[in-house]
């Protein structure tokens, strides 16, 4: 069987929040977001879809890890967890998968069958992308969603729709899925400097945090991750001073942020012909 029900849970209206290793992980701000809510809120493991079917082990490796001086292997398993949320009309559902390498409808099936059966009423993913963009600003989230409220209270901050057309994952073939059947959906994307992108990056992951904190009204402990955060800047300042082709990549990012906005340069150019055509 693909999927493994550990427990059985009565949750209130819950809203699912969903995030995938890989691709969509630039940093593993996604992933560590959802480990550390995991971890602060005491989230109960509530289910298990099992990676045999569907990962390539030679691509995602299990991994060997002792604990108690015994050794055991941990597959790369996709797991549901879920949190009571006691300051929200909404308990949460976490979703944090490996994207399958095979039978992506299938794997599709398992977790719409999922949803529907824990009465889903919204979903929110969540992925950080490679940008150019620098280390030393602030951490830039961008979103769109199929409706401006998840929820008749919950406004989401980002309300355009999504536009993209072109490849996509399984983040996309799911969502998708689930507007189709009239489930609103929302996305957070944090942008993650390109020049770092084999470093974990817990800046990103206090961003995309904070953000659903305030959104979802959730009574997380922010400490450890804006310590986790301070350290990181730290770590980078040391990192470019060893490495000064990074600094100066960082340098050009930082000129091209001070550029002007497109569209304020546009405006003025109407602003200058209109006063000069008005004039002449």
């Amino acid at each position: 069987m693909s999927i493994k029900i550990i427990q059985e849970e009565q949750l209130k209206d819950p809203i699912l929040l969903i995030s995938f290793r890989g691709w969509s992980d630039a940093g593993f701000a996604a992933s560590n977001t959802f480990k550390y809510l995991i971890k602060q809120m005491g989230a109960k493991k509530i289910a298990v879809i099992d990676s045999e079917e569907f990962v390539d082990y030679s691509q995602n490796r299990p991994s060997v890890l002792m604990r108690n001086n015994k050794r055991f292997i941990k597959w790369p398993d996709s797991t549901f967890y879920s949190i009571k949320n006691q300051n929200n009309k909404n308990d949460l559902i976490i979703f944090l998968g490996y994207e399958p390498n095979f039978m992506w409808n299938n794997f599709n099936d398992i977790l719409q069958e999922f949803c529907e059966k824990n009465k889903i009423v919204a979903a929110i993913s969540i992925g950080s992308l490679l940008a150019e963009t620098s280390h030393t600003t602030d951490i830039k989230l961008t979103g769109n969603s199929s409706h401006k409220n998840l929820t008749q209270e919950l406004e989401f901050p980002y309300t355009s729709m999504n536009t993209y057309e072109g490849p996509t994952g399984m983040l996309g073939v799911f969502t998708n899925n689930l507007i189709n059947k009239g489930i609103p959906h929302g996305a957070i994307w944090a942008n993650i400097p390109y020049y770092l992108n084999s470093i974990t990056n817990p800046k990103a992951s206090q961003a995309i945090l904070q953000s659903l904190v305030d959104l979802l009204n959730i009574n997380c402990d922010m400490n450890d991750i804006g310590q986790l955060a301070s350290k990181f800047d730290a770590y980078v300042e040391s990192l470019l001073k060893d490495h000064p082709d990074i600094s100066l990549i960082n340098n050009k990012l930082k000129e091209l942020e001070n550029l002007p906005d497109s569209d304020d340069i546009i405006s003025n150019l109407d602003d200058y012909y209109t006063d000069y055509f008005n004039k002449n």
